[in-house]
């Protein structure tokens, strides 16, 4: 990691608690979660299935369940007679520590000292969206949270990325606003077309266009979430979309559910 500031590119934030009575089932399966989430069980009990690795994860009061961005995964939850969890979803931007890149897993963490973070995510979900200086102490008790459970995350096995590659990336995620093509991008990583496309499918396990299409739909879900009066339209042209009914067609192929429908479940867990 280069510096501070490359370890720190917060770009979303959002902080909920949810309830469910007695049994309540959260099916991503068939569409990768577009940002990280990490919550802490208050009441009740959950089990993940973990889709990628078909693992099962229980969690239970005191845990803390870590959902790494593109996770597919299915919660089954059970309560006696409630269920409830704080959940803190966010988003770095490359070349960030917490970054799509890293390759964490789905995993259960387990704190030492569970009442004082529940006092911290208490703090967080009360506070993260007043006034200037409860803003700040939001996130020095949010890099707090991730400090401690940084070391515990277990990662799968990284592969190096080709430089050229990671040109291509880089470009993208500062230019994803423009008309990119994928000749634009062959020639950034000064390869041919016919060699770039497999390439960075081989690389980073989906085409360079998919790639873009998600990341612009992570912009278009911080816009979703943080300012409920812009229109679809106008959300759709400033992350890069042709048209509004494309941007709608990939939305929902990358989360599974339409603009509004995401704007009121994104928190859920």
């Amino acid at each position: 990691m280069a510096n501070i500031t490359s370890a720190s590119k917060l770009v979303f934030f959002k902080a909920e608690k949810y309830r469910y009575n007695r049994k309540h089932i959260f099916d991503t399966s068939n569409c990768p979660r577009p940002h990280f989430c990490m919550g802490l069980i208050l009441e009740g009990e959950g089990t993940f299935w973990d889709c990628e690795a078909d693992e099962y994860i229980h969690v239970t009061p005191g845990d803390i369940i870590f959902v790494p961005i593109t996770s597919r995964y299915i919660s089954e939850w059970k309560g006696n007679p409630e269920v409830s969890y704080i959940s803190m979803h966010f988003i770095f931007d490359w070349p960030a520590i917490f970054s799509r890149h890293r390759d964490f897993l789905l995993q259960k963490v387990t704190v030492e000292d569970a009442e004082h973070v529940r006092q911290i995510f208490e703090y967080v979900l009360a506070n993260y969206d007043q006034d200037e200086v409860s803003q700040l102490t939001v996130l020095s008790k949010f890099y707090d949270i991730l400090s401690v459970i940084l070391p515990k995350l277990q990662t799968r096995q990284r592969k190096e990325i080709d430089a050229r590659i990671s040109k291509a990336i880089a470009y993208m995620e500062k230019h994803y606003t423009d008309d990119i093509s994928i000749e634009n991008l062959a020639d950034i990583s000064t390869m041919s077309v016919s060699r770039f496309f497999p390439n960075f499918k081989k690389a980073m396990g989906v085409t360079a266009i998919e790639y873009l299409n998600h990341y612009r739909v992570s912009k278009a879900i911080i816009l979703l979430m943080n300012d409920s009066d812009l229109s679809i339209e106008n959300i759709s042209e400033q992350v890069g979309f042709e048209s509004a009914a494309y941007f709608r067609r990939v939305f929902k192929k990358v989360t599974g559910k339409s603009p509004r429908e995401y704007r009121k479940t994104s928190m859920e867990l």
